[in-house]
């Protein structure tokens, strides 16, 4: 079968991180054709050649539209009704392990649009860090796509596209499946982060970055903490090599852990013990 994927990326200077090679080199074994998707600027002439070595496409994109911005541009360059199945894959997240599992699954259940993870958090929709079009929903992605084009405000890139084009493919009549599904009673969350440890126990190949990082963002963690969330990257890294013993794990996530400074730490750890105290308090009662 003819397939794409087209692989989102930001990431600040020329270097490709080693996790994000790691990533395209697995994605490269089970599509056609793999599409580098990243921010104008001029790569080291190493990582062009390990591109080049691994027959992965570049496209140097304006920033602008978040992920979504990406894969619609990938979408006005690509004639994609051709392809049997399209992939939507973004750098949020860590792979740890091979996704032999991942493509067996939806090689024979084959939904129209397929990804590994599904909430309720908001509305229901299948998270978007890692998408599987089947040919059937091509067409009607690319629709949308053109309906909507890019929108700068994440916000409304949330709205529209994380949550909407679930939503829209649902309407369309499409099969919507999720490899680790969720109920509305217990899904009311994003799973990646308050039920990462349960999915990597169950065999999920992923971790989302900013748990290794501890680069949250606007994301309050303190509250997530008082919510049973572990925040110690330590704890995620052992769990994963104690379920997969994959030999790459130190140099996967060598590239992704974020240095910091003494007061930076000093308050991580603060927040964080605030957070449990709260989390047992609240649990005793």
């Amino acid at each position: 079968m003819k397939s794409i994927c087209f692989f989102s990326s930001y990431f600040k200077g020329n270097e490709i991180p080693y996790y994000i090679k790691f990533y395209l080199e697995e994605l490269s074994v089970h599509f056609s054709e793999t599409v580098f998707i990243t921010t104008e600027k001029d790569l080291l002439p190493t990582d062009k050649s390990f591109l080049e070595k691994k027959n992965i496409q570049l496209m140097l994109v304006k920033n602008e539209g978040y992920d979504f911005g990406m894969w619609y541009k990938a979408f006005e360059k690509y004639k994609t009704d051709t392809y049997d199945y399209i992939g939507l894959v973004n750098d949020s997240c860590v792979l740890f392990k091979k996704l032999d599992f991942v493509f067996d699954y939806f090689n024979k259940e084959k939904p129209d649009y397929f990804g590994l993870t599904d909430t309720y958090l908001l509305d229901y929709h299948v998270q978007s860090y890692f998408l599987l079009i089947g040919k059937k929903a091509i067409p009607f992605l690319k629709e949308y796509f053109s309906k909507n084009g890019i929108i700068h405000q994440l916000d409304n890139v949330i709205k529209t596209y994380e949550i909407g084009l679930s939503q829209f493919m649902i309407k369309q009549g499409m099969n919507v499946k999720a490899l680790y599904s969720y109920t509305r009673e217990n899904g009311q969350y994003n799973p990646t982060l308050l039920n990462a440890k349960s999915l990597i126990e169950q065999g999920y190949p992923l971790v989302k970055k900013r748990i290794i990082s501890r680069e949250y963002g606007a994301i309050k963690w303190r509250s997530m903490v008082a919510n049973g969330f572990d925040a110690n990257p330590e704890n995620y890294i052992k769990l994963i090599k104690k379920e997969t013993n994959f030999p790459y794990i130190d140099n996967i996530f060598s590239s992704v852990i974020s240095p910091k400074g003494i007061w930076q730490e000093l308050l991580f750890n603060i927040n964080e013990a605030l957070g449990r105290m709260y989390y047992i308090v609240k649990n005793k009662k």
